[in-house]
């Protein structure tokens, strides 16, 4: 089964249009090969159902699978308001949903782990609610029950920067408070890529209270304490301001195992017991530092995942590039988020068709190492070369 692929994309104001326009693109670019997976990502600003149904009307039975995002990312840069559809021939896919990650993230993702149990394939596709639950406890309950050697690769999906509801598409229905997955299975090569640029400042210091994706001591003292003596009063924008300018620039940093690169930790709110509120949740006892970022260094970041992920691609040119990229870094780079992207283009190939979207967390192995355990990731970017 050979290894083809197409990206459509809709720009109409119209939610049915824009679907439209977006299969379309991919049906031309097929010419007649038949699609054997779809993924979808689109902008809260559609009617979600009504842009689905186009899509599977084009495409009866193709298992598909996507979520509502916060930018949608294209060969030709970043773009927003729009319709991104991937059509995939020569990857089989399995499909699976957790529900209810609000309540039990752990949960949700060791029951898609179970349901993929020996049907996983070579890599699972994993996309998960942005704003609800613990996307660090998703990850580890899939990888409790298919193995860490399996890996992991998506993101978190996101609503246009609203930071209300976000959603997420399995087949012909449309979910929220979700994770759903897609055991990817063929013969393709791939290859993945996971840097984020930051560097730490000042000393480590240790986790000593946590509960899920809440940071409630650091040290022995209020998590907020660790901003305060850096940032004074301007602490107080965390308390009103949703990824505010402290978790682009400033997010915290935890030791990993066996690894010289943090992962990283974007604090969205401050509680008023001065409890941080984390894109992610961080273990009791670990070391975290916090992070500076800069336009440069976060460039340079891109330009070293995309080398990564072509280098594990054994000599072989990619025909797609998904990229799964924070919409932090959109933020910090502002007009020069589109370099990011040509960087990634530079490397990969100027030709290669390009999709993703810009999350609220990313999921891959640290340093896209595949035999690494996946993590939950913040403010970073993770590329995925299929060929």
């Amino acid at each position: 089964m050979s290894f083809k692929c197409a990206v459509g994309k809709g720009k109409n104001p119209e939610s049915a249009p824009a679907g439209q326009a977006a299969a379309e693109a991919c049906r031309q670019a097929l010419g007649t090969v038949a699609p054997d997976l779809l993924i979808l990502f689109m902008s809260v600003a559609y009617n979600q159902q009504e842009v689905l149904e186009v899509v599977r009307r084009f495409y009866p039975g193709v298992p598909l699978i996507g979520c509502s995002t916060a930018g949608e990312i294209y060969a030709q840069g970043p773009d927003e308001k729009s319709v991104a559809l991937v059509a995939i021939s020569g990857i089989k896919a399995k499909l699976e949903m957790g529900s209810n990650i609000a309540s039990d993230a752990l949960a949700a993702g060791k029951t898609i782990g179970r349901n993929l149990a020996g049907q996983a394939g070579r890599a699972v596709l994993l996309l998960s609610d942005g704003l609800a639950g613990d996307g660090a406890a998703i990850v580890r309950g899939v990888q409790e029950e298919i193995g860490s050697n399996i890996p992991l690769i998506g993101g978190a999906a996101g609503d246009d920067n609203l930071f209300k509801t976000t959603f997420e598409y399995l087949d012909g229905a449309v979910h929220s408070g979700t994770v759903v997955a897609a055991g990817l299975e063929g013969d393709f090569h791939f290859g993945i890529g996971v840097r984020h640029g930051w560097e730490p400042i000042g000393m480590p210091v240790r986790v000593t209270k946590s509960e899920g994706n809440r940071l409630l001591e650091i040290n022995g003292l209020p998590a907020i304490r660790l901003y305060e003596e850096y940032f004074g009063e301007y602490t107080e924008r965390l308390r009103t301001e949703p990824l505010g300018r402290l978790a682009v620039y400033y997010p915290l940093g935890q030791a990993v195992p066996d690894s010289d690169e943090l992962l990283l930790r974007a604090p969205l709110t401050v509680e008023a017991d001065g409890s941080i509120k984390l894109a992610a949740g961080v273990p009791e006892g670990v070391e975290v530092r916090l992070m500076i970022g800069s336009v440069e260094r976060a460039l340079q970041a891109a330009r070293i995942a995309a080398m990564e992920a072509l280098s594990q691609m054994q000599g072989r040119l990619p025909k797609l590039v998904l990229i799964f990229n924070c919409v932090a870094r959109r933020r910090l780079l502002g007009p020069r988020a589109g370099e990011e992207i040509a960087l990634i283009r530079d490397i990969m190939g100027k030709d290669v068709p390009v999709a993703g979207f810009y999350t609220y967390g990313e999921i891959a192995a640290v340093e896209g190492i595949k035999t690494n355990p996946s993590c939950f990731h913040n403010e970073t970017m993770v590329i995925l070369a299929l060929g």
